[in-house]
């Protein structure tokens, strides 16, 4: 998720553009899904806090996809990032998620919202 908070898609000041402009900075390639962001504010908010835009950051569009579920955005990847704790995110099936990552894959819990005994 990239919303501040679940159950809105308010990015004012969101922790998660800092982690993908970090990201960024170190060449990733990052697939963000959050049920309610639009692209637009991403950028909107992302240029606004952290002056990341298609001027100064080269190949912006290209490194950042925006899925349209968890289960595509996490498809390859070597690390989920949980940054927003939509009710949603505790309901999906996070071994096949793993299963569909490239290894070593890495799950941050950055809200704390999984059971972390399974």
């Amino acid at each position: 998720g990239f919303a501040f908070k679940k159950d809105t898609g308010d990015v004012r000041e969101t922790p998660s553009m800092f982690i993908v402009r970090d990201l960024l900075l170190e060449n990733a390639n990052i697939h963000v899904y959050d049920p309610q962001v639009k692209r637009e504010d991403m950028w909107t908010e992302m240029d606004y806090t952290c002056g990341v835009n298609t001027s100064n950051t080269p190949r912006l569009e290209e490194s950042v996809t925006t899925a349209t579920d968890a289960y595509s955005a996490c498809e390859g990847a070597h690390a989920l990032a949980i940054l927003t704790e939509w009710d949603e995110f505790k309901e999906l099936d996070y071994e096949k998620i793993y299963a569909s990552m490239m290894k070593p894959a890495f799950v941050f819990d950055g809200r704390n919202i999984l059971d972390h005994d399974k």
